[in-house]
């Protein structure tokens, strides 16, 4: 085995069935509120039975599934708990790409050998260890290729032991598993199995040409993959500067105005840090404790990059004033996230207004006169209509 790939099926509805027993086998969606203007981020498999999926409206969910738990998106706690799993896989691999919360590849090549026990002992042991530590719903598989090891961990694997996919066995593994693992548009799916094409084992059957011909370049990635050819490598992610702080608040507050001034406070810290001074920044992480013990948390990303604590509050304060908070907050946190450089803008050569135009024309006007023939042009439509390009515009001198 040269490659595993680990998956938590609905890794957000995964981490509120964990903390909160009592969700197991009830419907639940992820999102917010059903009063609020947003969208289901996740949902159980129960919610997914009763038409819920992901990217409706919650009013949409609510009406197709009236029974389900609603509850708000806690992106600071999936992020702490993907990389949460992602440190414990630190110590059994050097090499470790996470695709999303919950859904990681690493290599396991020589691993086994070093440790002196087989490949199957060495992946039950990792899946134990991960088990124990995460009480998360782990899936675990392992292959030669990535994608091998990621339709095993996504479609096959469960919670009672991990699936080696054996060395020269890739094709005829993937051959029983359904269209579904392939890592194109749903789309593309759909169309499958329309043509009768249920299972990889039928897409590899087919001449490359013909799936290629009807799918274009998802038609040959499809006919490559199913065929066991897969080239991909694990790319290690960049680690990413993080400029977090929190603090908590003199007294229980419910209303806005000390969360706005929390918040400004906060900005402002976090911004003298050394790791973002001189740096703008695309994401800001907001999070509320409350006194209940929950937590609130939001994510806002910037239209443009910026280190100003002024225009991130102008866009964090809308959403402030319209929170309705089941009990008064305790403490409030940011993380910036997303440091990259500032945006340039193309200024005016000249400022604008009638002074400025008069002494262009005369510039102008004192350059033709002086060379003799017109030297600055501008372009006009002549035949816009026309397939020719070069009927479509043309130069005409520049009349001051």
């Amino acid at each position: 085995m040269d490659v595993a790939c680990l998956f938590v099926p609905d890794f957000l509805v995964a981490l509120a069935r964990r903390d909160n027993p009592r969700l197991k086998g009830r419907p639940v969606v992820i999102g917010g509120s059903p009063e609020e203007h947003s969208q289901v981020r996740a949902c159980s498999a129960e919610a997914a039975e009763a038409g819920v999926t992901v990217g409706m409206t919650l009013r949409r969910a609510l009406a197709l599934c009236p029974g389900a738990v609603f509850l708000p998106v806690q992106d600071g706690q999936a992020s702490a708990e993907s990389g949460r799993i992602g440190g414990l896989l630190e110590n059994y691999s050097p090499v470790i790409e996470v695709i999303a919360p919950g859904h990681v590849h690493f290599e396991v090549r020589g691993l086994a050998r070093m440790t002196g026990i087989s490949e199957e002992a060495y992946l039950q042991d990792l899946h134990e260890a991960i088990r124990m530590t995460t009480h998360l719903p782990v899936q675990l598989a392992a292959a030669e290729t990535v994608f091998a090891a990621h339709a095993a961990a996504v479609s096959i694997a469960g919670i009672g032991a991990p699936v080696l996919v054996e060395e020269g066995q890739a094709r005829a593994f993937l051959a029983k598993l359904p269209v579904e693992v392939l890592p194109v548009a749903p789309q593309v799916h759909q169309r499958l199995r329309l043509l009768g094409l249920e299972r990889l084992g039928q897409v590899a059957a087919l001449k490359f040409s013909a799936l290629q011909a009807q799918f274009g370049h998802d038609g040959a990635r499809a006919w490559e993959l199913a065929s066991g050819n897969d080239d991909s490598t694990i790319i290690p992610k960049r680690e990413e500067v993080r400029v977090s702080e929190e603090m908590e608040l003199p007294a229980p507050a419910a209303l806005a105005e000390p969360l706005v001034v929390g918040t400004r406070a906060l900005l402002q810290r976090a911004l003298n840090r050394r790791e973002a001074r001189g740096h703008s920044l695309r994401r800001l992480d907001w999070r509320l404790g409350l006194e209940n013990g929950e937590q609130v948390s939001r994510r806002f990303v910037f239209r443009e990059p910026t280190n100003d604590p002024g225009r991130m509050l102008f866009v964090v304060r809308n959403k402030i004033e319209r929170l309705e908070l089941a009990s008064a907050a305790v403490t409030v946190g940011i993380t910036l996230s997303g440091l990259c450089s500032e945006y340039g803008h193309q200024a005016n050569l000249w400022q604008t207004g009638p002074r400025r135009r008069k002494e262009l024309h005369e510039a102008i006007e004192q350059l033709n006169t002086r060379v003799g023939e017109p030297q600055v042009y501008r372009i006009v439509e002549v035949q816009p209509w026309s397939r020719i390009p070069e009927r479509q515009l043309a130069l005409v001198a520049f009349d001051p």
